[in-house]
This record gives structure tokens, C-alpha cells and sequence, in this order.
């Protein structure tokens, strides 16, 4: 895993909160948020992860309240909590 500098892991970390916090609360504006944490994320350890994310919420209504976008949504939501633990890892193992 590429280390990510101090202000792109606090960026990026910042921008997968807004994006679980939407998943959480089912705002139809997660895909839109996810996408932009993807554009963060594009070229750093965890971008993968962020790239899925938000291709899976695209694909998807994480909004839905039946059993299939509520599944939808917890892939989504696992796929992001992973971008976080990879985020806040390289950010706590100190400088590069």
C-alpha cells in the first residue's frame, strides 16, 4: 500500500464520513457524495476501495427500502468503512 501524505489522508477521511453518514441516514445524495470521495481518492492506496463504492452506489438506490437496496447499501457501507481503516492507518503510521 502507497503511503498517502497527512492532507489527503484527513481530506479523504473527511469525505468517506459524509459518505457514510448519507449511506446511514439513506440520502439519495451517497452516490453523488461517493463519486467525489472517488475523484479524491484516485491514485492512493484506498482508492479502489472508494472506486467500488461508488460504482456499486450508482448501480444501486441506497435510498430503496426494500431488502435489496438495503443490502445494496451495506456492501456499500463495508466498502467504505474499509477506504476508512486503510485511510486512518496510513495516516496514524506517521510521516512517510
Amino acid at each position: 500500500m502507497d503511503r498517502l501524505s497527512a492532507p489527503d489522508a484527513v481530506r479523504l477521511c473527511a469525505a468517506l464520513a459524509q459518505c457514510e453518514i448519507a449511506l446511514v441516514r439513506r440520502d439519495p445524495v451517497a452516490p453523488a457524495l461517493l463519486s467525489q470521495a472517488a475523484r479524491h481518492a484516485e491514485g492512493l492506496g484506498p482508492g479502489p476501495l472508494v472506486a467500488a463504492a461508488a460504482s456499486l452506489a450508482r448501480a444501486l438506490d441506497p435510498s430503496g427500502a426494500g431488502p435489496g437496496p438495503a443490502a445494496g447499501r451495506k456492501v456499500v457501507q463495508a466498502l467504505v468503512r474499509a477506504a476508512v481503516c486503510e485511510t486512518e492507518a496510513s495516516l496514524l503510521a506517521g510521516p512517510p
